[in-house]
């Protein structure tokens, strides 16, 4: 009892201290920033509370935090903290803190205003110049391309309890896409009577200048090609080099002693994730979208989430050509027509000292005026029972024990459809190899090393059924008469885990801060695949794919037994160094690894609902390669 008043009267003094220092803005803290991977360390090691599973934190949750695990630290018998990591706690304050008028370490002008209502304005700007570059043992596979990134931002608060950030970016990128043939992504079903059963294609393509399934648009919407920079030239995507730019911002509120925290902006976020990067239902690689969030916390240890905005086309003709053309409508689909969707989440959490839990449910839905959608009180699942099967529903879960200064085990489900007690494709039946069943779900462990400050090392595996994450098209929602694509996707890209669906994942890493200004992992994925392309393409296995409703009750899936799978050991280290403590307002990053693929095939017909061996082929459609990758580049004022 005595060590836990020492450490809150601690906190509560260092908190005081400080008060005249920080601008306590409700802002958001970038999800990519290192500072949720040193507090996920510390809530392990029991320095802090563990935080709700909902990102990003606003910069005054963040300063909170770390003022609370130096606390913890200083009040101990012994110190919790070595000097390393006090360090870069210390460092990481520091970078915080905002001083009026010019600021050459932060690239930054700092502007406080005078009056009763206390409004702050800091203007920075920042660059990440990014680029990476592959060989293989194919020369043809050999691919570079580059990221240009520089950014204004005006961020503040406007009185105690409203905070804002607006960041305008321009993107010079160059990422080129190696066409691998075509792949059926189901027939046209919903028009019968012109269309018949003939199968709809889409483009396939590999990006070998980057490590596998880790490129994502840095861009919004469409791109200038720099060859072409007219209107004639705007593109969906960057392959010969492209001008793009975009806006990213918030406006944040909180209310009642923070227990009531609103957000309304375009954000990148990251919910429900047990580890950074291993969300099954709202990742923080998604592209960002415009969105209200609420977050309701009553109680510590206990709090409620919601979230409703809306999606963004994907702007992929070079993907889907004209599959969305429907000759019995005398209709052009195209990717704007169809992909008009808002997306809700709604999520309750505990969080206790050895226990995690959390439970929500999601929905992608025509854009239209839903009442029920909006409103966080009414589960996504009772709504669409209450007006009609018309939209996507999907339901998650994460359950996760923490043992401190040791670690944590957790497991995640995100069930996209699934067949209740069916005796032949339900819980009943053979929902192992039913296909209409899709779901993800994954196992993990991270724990805590002291060898290095900071150090931890984190294995989970993870599987993405066939079909998880798409959707069939509709026609029957209300508002719209045409076709609506209702798969789990925003620009293009998944919303949920990184990986396609019918893909599997086992990946260990390892990460420390040797020294207070290097941060240092290595990682290992083993990674497997259905192909897209080829005579032994396997069903299910892209985001554009639909199942198809008239045959679902009948087919089967054998992972790696029902067609041609990619195979992928990828190692890679890296890390990042910063030249701050040289007066350098400069961070240096980059990975350096090799990727090992092949293929496997079957001895049979693939897509055929029976399981087949399989073996490993070395054709020219599915070849066995190795490749090493270089990546890297350098952040300005981050």
């Amino acid at each position: 009892m005595k060590r836990l008043l020492c450490i809150a009267f601690c906190a509560v003094l260092f908190a005081a201290s400080e008060t005249t220092l920080f601008a306590q803005t409700y802002a958001a803290i970038p999800v990519e920033h290192p500072i949720y991977a040193i507090i996920a360390q510390a809530e392990l090691r029991g320095l802090c509370r563990p935080l709700p599973k909902v990102k990003p934190y606003s910069e005054k949750t963040v300063i909170n935090a770390i003022n609370e695990i130096i606390a913890a630290s200083d009040a101990a018998d012994s110190p919790l903290l070595t000097k390393t990591e006090k360090e870069i706690l210390y460092d990481t304050l520091e970078s915080f803190k905002r001083k009026p008028g010019r600021d050459n370490m932060r690239g930054a002008y700092y502007y406080e205003g005078k009056g009763k209502i206390r409004t702050t304005v800091d203007v920075t700007f920042k660059a990440d110049v990014f680029a990476s570059g592959g060989i293989y043992t194919d020369k043809n596979d050999d691919q570079w391309g580059f990221t240009i990134r520089p950014t204004v931002s005006l961020r503040g608060d406007f009185g105690e309890h409203l905070s804002y950030d607006f960041s305008l970016f321009g993107d010079a990128s160059r990422a080129v896409l190696q066409n691998r043939q075509s792949y059926s992504i189901g027939k046209w079903w919903y028009t019968e009577d012109k269309d018949g059963t003939n199968p709809r294609d889409i483009n396939t393509y590999t990006n070998k200048a980057f490590f596998p399934f880790s490129h994502h648009k840095t861009w919004d919407g469409s791109m200038y090609k720099i060859a072409n920079l007219s209107a004639s030239g705007l593109e969906g995507w960057c392959d010969d080099g492209a001008l793009g730019f975009g806006i990213n911002s918030e406006m944040a509120a909180a209310f009642l002693d923070d227990k009531i925290f609103l957000r309304f902006g375009r954000i990148y976020r990251e919910w429900a994730a047990m580890d950074k990067g291993s969300s099954l239902v709202f990742s923080n690689y998604a592209h960002p979208f415009l969105a209200f969030e609420a977050e309701l916390s009553p109680f510590k240890w206990f709090s409620l989430s919601t979230l409703t905005g809306i999606l963004e086309f994907p702007n992929s003709k070079y993907i889907v050509g004209d599959i969305y053309k429907s000759k019995a409508h005398h209709t052009k689909y195209d990717t704007e027509s169809i992909f008009q969707n808002a997306y809700s989440i709604a999520m309750i959490e505990c969080n206790f000292k050895y226990v995690h839990a959390d439970f929500g449910t999601t929905v992608i839905w025509p854009k239209r005026f839903e009442l029920g959608y909006l409103y966080p009180l009414m589960d996504k699942v009772f709504y669409q029972n209450n007006i009609g099967d018309l939209d996507n529903i999907a339901l998650f879960g994460n359950i996760a024990f923490t043992y401190p200064k040791i670690g944590k085990v957790w497991a995640s489900l995100f069930l996209d459809e699934f067949n209740g007690l069916s005796r032949s494709t339900g819980l009943l039946g053979d929902f192992i190899h039913a296909t209409r069943d899709m779901y993800a779900t994954q196992v993990g462990v991270k724990a805590n090393v002291p060898l290095l400050p900071f150090m931890t090392v984190a294995c989970r595996y993870t599987k993405i059924e066939p079909y998880c994450y798409t959707h069939h098209a509709i026609n029957y929602t209300p508002w719209y008469s045409h076709y609506i694509s209702e798969a789990y996707m925003t620009a293009g890209e998944n919303i949920g885990y990184y990986l396609p669906p019918n893909s599997d994942e086992l990946n260990v890493r390892v990460e420390a801060s040797p020294l207070s200004v290097l941060k240092a992992h290595i990682e290992y994925q083993f990674i497997r695949h259905g192909a897209e392309y080829g005579s032994q393409a396997v069903r299910g296995g892209s985001l554009y794919s639909e199942l198809d409703p008239g045959e679902r009750e009948s087919m089967r899936k054998y992972f790696l037994h029902d067609g041609a799978y990619q195979w992928f050991h990828i190692v890679k280290i890296g890390g990042e160094y910063s030249l701050r403590k040289f007066k350098v307002p400069l961070t240096v990053y980059g990975d350096v690894g090799f990727v090992y693929s092949y293929f496997t095939v079957i001895d049979g017909t693939p897509n055929d609902d029976k399981k087949h061996d399989y073996h490993v082929s070395d054709s020219s459609d599915y070849p066995t390669e190795f490749g090493a990758i270089v990546s890297g580049g350098v952040r300005l004022y981050f």
